[in-house]
């Protein structure tokens, strides 16, 4: 095939990409590869298509095939992007910062500070990252709500809220910093406050699970219970596999004299994750209230496995002797 011919495949298979035909698209990229295995433009093409359609693992291939040809930034980047969303962040780190070496831009930085979070918890170099990435496109929106992420985690709630305003101040719309803005201010305990973005979310998203998971936890501080328990039950029906949820629902359930309930809730908790001690001890507490006292002793048994410390498990334990 002449290098016409597989220039033609690379630019059809372009076109199909700008209509949004991605399938098509990589139908081309593929030919123009194994047409002429040193056409670089279609090795990048193909590579970063393959990661758009979450192929990462042929996506790294492609890529270090590409990296045999030549050394180059797009592939290094590409390459880091494809272990990044495998969540092979060693590989992705040494990938990118292969990249750096020959050149860098905006979301090389952002995906640096991403990693500072995700793999080796480096608030304050994630921030770093972030910040250089917002010196070279002040508009980065990610890049400002992932630097509020770290100032969260740092527990500087007002440098957060800073970086959640900026994010909205671009896109007001923009669900993250939205429900960033409603956790943050309801760990400051502005409640009031958290409840208005939280309630942005659902009036796009109504069944946006985080959104009603955290209102309810936001209800439950306000001590407003049975409204609590209205959004935890609607969070559950959108995934039933969260055992800290299950936790929530059977405290508010035992609050409210629901006991058998709240030991349905708990067992749900404990089946999710059985090594936590607090699910174990949450349901004692209940077959006490009962008066079970032999059912709340194995709970409470089961707290003092995993954690002979336990200081309410012991305490029950006595009373119980």
């Amino acid at each position: 095939m002449t290098n016409n011919q597989v220039k033609q495949l690379y630019s059809k298979g372009s076109e199909l990409m700008s209509l949004g035909k991605l399938s098509e698209a990589l139908n081309y990229f593929r030919e123009a590869v194994e047409a002429d295995p040193s056409c670089m433009e279609a090795h990048i093409e193909l590579g970063f298509l393959l990661g758009t359609l979450e192929k990462y693992d042929e996506a790294v291939k492609i890529f270090d095939h590409a990296l045999d040809i030549e050394d180059n930034f797009p592939c290094f980047f590409g390459k880091g992007l494809a272990h990044f969303f495998l969540e092979d962040y060693e590989k992705s780190l040494e990938a990118f910062l292969d990249a750096q070496e020959i050149g860098e831009n905006e979301d090389l930085w952002y995906y640096l500070g991403n990693l500072h979070l995700s793999y080796s918890e480096n608030c304050e170099g994630a921030i770093n990252c972030f910040e250089i990435a917002l010196s070279m496109d002040e508009n980065y929106i990610e890049a400002w709500n992932d630097c509020g992420v770290a100032y969260s985690i740092m527990e500087n709630d007002e440098r957060a809220l800073e970086s959640f305003k900026e994010a909205l101040n671009i896109d007001a719309n923009y669900i993250p910093a939205i429900y960033n803005m409603g956790a943050t201010l309801a760990d400051m305990g502005r409640y009031e406050e958290s409840l208005e973005y939280l309630d942005i979310i659902l009036e796009i998203e109504p069944d946006n699970f985080k959104a009603l998971f955290y209102k309810g936890n936001v209800l439950y501080f306000m001590e407003k219970e049975e409204e609590s328990l209205k959004y935890f039950t609607k969070a559950l029906k959108k995934d039933k596999n969260q055992p800290d949820l299950w936790n929530y629902v059977g405290y508010i359930q035992n609050s409210l004299g629901q006991n058998h309930e709240a030991i349905e809730s708990f067992k749900e908790a404990i089946n999710l994750r059985p090594d936590d001690e607090n699910n174990y001890l949450s349901l004692g507490t209940v077959h006490m209230d009962l008066g079970d006292t032999e059912k709340a002793s194995e709970c409470f048994k089961k707290v003092l496995e995993i954690d002979p410390e336990n200081e309410e498990a012991q305490f029950y334990m006595e009373k119980i002797d």
